[in-house]
């Protein structure tokens, strides 16, 4: 983003925090691959259904309404006259191991409140590629940490999370950064962000797929869209995808919700009505008999 890197170039710091997520509609995008739930349960919680779409202190307003071309200068320098609610501070924990991370985030009150509050860590790395400020993973899992709390000003509180496998691709080790944040849990304000660098960490090794098991790479080439998804969705398939193929939709109790199979796809794409399903991310499951099952991650946000 210009804006952002224009405000690091002039001033050594930017009024805010840049993380963009990458979901799976319109088109398969690799790095959502790498990581498909973090993204998602972001898109649900403030109902994105496709890109391009872009929060700002995750409130949308008369003048800010979610396209990217409403965020310049002037609705920024608006934002950062507002005076946060919070202090925090971010530091991290050496764990000795290259792919685990230990974190904890420090909130300060700086007035009265008693609305629910989500804490957040990102782990983003900047750049991959030619895109900026990726996710990689969300550390307080994909809904973030709640608090329940009745703060006084100058009341403090640490949020801890010790030892997170890092269990997405990355890059470069010396190119992660850590963001973290609050937000209000009904409104979805975000209050207040910090940031710092985070220590060289490797990810999940990238393998490739053995010859002998072609069945994992025809299934993972099953793409869901929209994703996340208002009443409907669709499988898209691979052309070379063998008969005898099924998919399961579980949810997080582990309970199957829908099943079916792809025996009534028209031109290799299979729709799912889902409007009986409430609001969530469920685990899509795709296998046959005797060969590996592939998972997927599906955010359902019906609407009316």
């Amino acid at each position: 983003m210009h804006l952002y890197q224009e405000q690091i170039t002039l001033r050594g710091k930017s009024d805010f925090q840049d993380v963009q997520y990458h979901i799976s509609f319109p088109n398969a995008d690799q790095l959502n691959q790498d990581n498909p739930a973090d993204p998602a349960a972001r898109a649900l919680y403030f109902g994105v259904s496709q890109p391009p779409a872009t929060i700002m202190d995750g409130v949308l307003n008369t003048k800010f309404t979610g396209k990217f071309t409403d965020l310049n200068l002037v609705e920024i320098s608006r934002r950062a006259l507002v005076d946060p609610l919070f202090e925090l501070t971010l530091d991290t924990i050496a764990t000795g191991v290259n792919n685990t991370i230990s974190v904890k985030l420090s909130i300060k009150a700086t007035a009265a409140f008693s609305q629910p509050l989500i804490a957040q860590v990102a782990l983003i790395e900047n750049p991959v590629g030619t895109f900026k400020n990726v996710l990689r993973k969300q550390l307080f899992r994909g809904d973030g940490e709640t608090i329940n709390l009745t703060w006084v000003n100058g009341q403090t509180l640490d949020k801890n999370k010790d030892n997170i496998e890092i269990n997405v691709p990355v890059v470069n080790s010396s190119q992660l950064k850590l963001v973290g944040f609050i937000q209000n849990k009904n409104t979805k304000e975000i209050y207040q962000s910090v940031t710092i660098a985070a220590p060289r960490k490797k990810g999940s090794v990238i393998v490739g797929l053995e010859d002998e098991q072609p069945s994992i790479s025809v299934a993972s080439e099953i793409q869901l869209f929209p994703n996340p998804a208002n009443r409907i969705f669709n499988f898209s398939l691979p052309d070379n995808l063998p008969a005898g193929y099924a998919w399961k939709i579980v949810d997080q109790r582990g309970v199957t919700v829908l099943e079916g199979d792809f025996a009534g796809a028209i031109n290799s794409i299979q729709q799912v009505a889902i409007e009986t399903l409430p609001n969530a991310i469920y685990n899509v499951i795709i296998g046959a008999p005797g060969k590996p099952t592939v998972h997927k991650k599906l955010a359902v946000m019906n609407r009316n």
